[in-house]
């Protein structure tokens, strides 16, 4: 606010004091103020009141629910916060009281049909006619270009126009969670767990990579996994570790009893090249993980984007399966106390040709994925039973011995006994609880 303005105002305010309510303003002081008043942001009605972000949902609530979505209390348009009624209750105890974890573009919902819980992804589009990458790909999974049960790009359901803003759309898509959400939780209990989601990041990318699609972005948070057969009760879609109700705390439960099926996200940089135009080429510098070798040695020269991909699906092995020299941002290696996970050792050569200086001496998706099967064909019985990565957390000899150990062997008894494979088997794609 400039210096003249502020100057305004408080001889408003004292002009307003000297002659009290019935003091009628000269227009010209109304002008001025008229814009400035409306220039202001609104301030929250209360601790917890839904932000800008969120009001964009709560005004559409109405009408995705006719579409079919039901939205949390919190978005209706006659919510009242719970706990204001109680007066010694803090926001923070209560389901309304959850925010939307990225409110200005996603939020979750239930299909009313059969319960299932999905997300909602705005997309800024300023022509449909002519579709952002990130729609466009969209569409292609929405037309079943690619449907095989290879295929483990996210499922899109539908996708909403708005009524009201032909630039603006909603994708729905299932409710889907990181397949590392916890850094000091490990994903899986057994090698044979983490070879079950690399068969899967393989097949995906080789569904892909045959119709001549690269996502462009592969890196740890542009995997995720569908984790509801993971828990007895529908988990709520921003407090992990709570029922969607908020009645109960929930655990997830064995992955190699109750098999996941994981999903590559986000396609806002994915592109299909047309052979008949030549070789596929794309100028360096795109994506999160940035440390491809092309692009450092060649900075201003067009790549080809299907080795990157082998680079950087090497590279999320190597930096976060087999160590913990995690990539996470563009370019930002937070190394650390470097562990590394000597369990995973067998993949070794194989992530070493992934990752080449040289991108024409990385063996391609097929080769990949052929040199992994034969790996894993290798691999014996007890080996895929044992634990994913020994002393992960740093824990000392003590815990490790008489606590970790003993407590795998157990589990590993009783899925031996039960007869559960130990890669578990690829489950279907996601189902609404009345379809499970």
């Amino acid at each position: 606010m400039l210096n003249v303005e502020v100057l305004i105002l408080v001889v408003l305010v004292f002009l307003f004091l000297e002659c009290g309510s019935s003091c009628t303003l000269p227009s010209p002081f109304l002008q001025v103020l008229s814009p400035l008043a409306s220039g202001m942001p609104e301030e929250p009605r209360f601790s917890g009141d839904l932000d800008e972000d969120e009001t964009f949902w709560r005004d559409h609530a109405s009408w995705l629910r006719e579409k079919g979505y039901q939205l949390r209390p919190r978005y209706q348009p006659d919510w009242k916060p719970s706990w204001l009624a109680k007066k010694s209750s803090s926001r923070f105890y209560s389901e309304d009281g959850s925010r939307a974890k990225e409110p200005y573009h996603l939020m979750d919902a239930l299909r009313v049909s059969d319960g299932m819980l999905l997300m909602l992804k705005k997309l800024e589009v300023e022509n449909l006619s002519e579709p952002t990458r990130e729609l466009r790909m969209n569409q292609i999974l929405l037309s079943g270009t690619l449907e095989s049960p290879q295929n483990h790009c996210i499922p899109i359901y539908e996708i909403l126009n708005l009524p009201e803003d032909e630039h603006q759309c909603i994708v729905v898509m299932p409710f889907l969670e990181h397949w590392w959400p916890r850094w000091w939780n490990l994903p899986f209990s057994t090698i044979g767990e983490a070879v079950g989601f690399l068969q899967q990041l393989f097949e995906g990318v080789q569904t892909l990579h045959h119709h001549h699609i690269a996502h462009n972005d592969i890196k740890w948070d542009n995997v995720m996994v569908d984790s509801a057969p993971l828990y007895s009760r529908p988990m709520h879609p921003t407090q992990r570790g709570t029922s969607y109700d908020w009645k109960h705390h929930v655990s997830p439960k064995s992955i190699t009893r109750h098999p996941v099926r994981y999903f590559l996200i986000d396609f806002d940089l994915t592109e299909q090249y047309d052979p008949k135009y030549g070789p596929a080429r794309q100028f360096p510098g795109y994506g999160g993980d940035r440390s491809v070798p092309e692009f450092k040695a060649h900075p201003s020269q067009p790549c080809d984007p299907f080795p990157v991909e082998i680079y950087r699906l090497g590279n999320l092995i190597r930096r976060f399966m087999m160590s913990t020299q995690r990539v996470r941002e563009d370019g930002d290696e937070r190394l650390g106390k470097v562990r590394y996970n000597p369990s995973f050792n067998f993949l070794s050569d194989l992530v070493t040709d992934m990752t080449q200086d040289d991108p024409a001496k990385r063996p391609d998706i097929d080769e990949v994925v052929k040199r992994f099967d034969e790996i894993v064909h290798r691999l014996g019985y007890f080996k895929l039973r044992s634990q994913f990565w020994p002393g992960h957390s740093g824990e000392n000899w003590f815990v490790r011995t008489l606590w970790k150990t003993p407590r795998h062997f157990v589990s590993q008894v009783i899925n031996t006994l039960g007869r559960y494979p130990p890669v578990p088997p690829t489950p279907g794609l996601p189902k609404g609880r009345k379809g499970r």
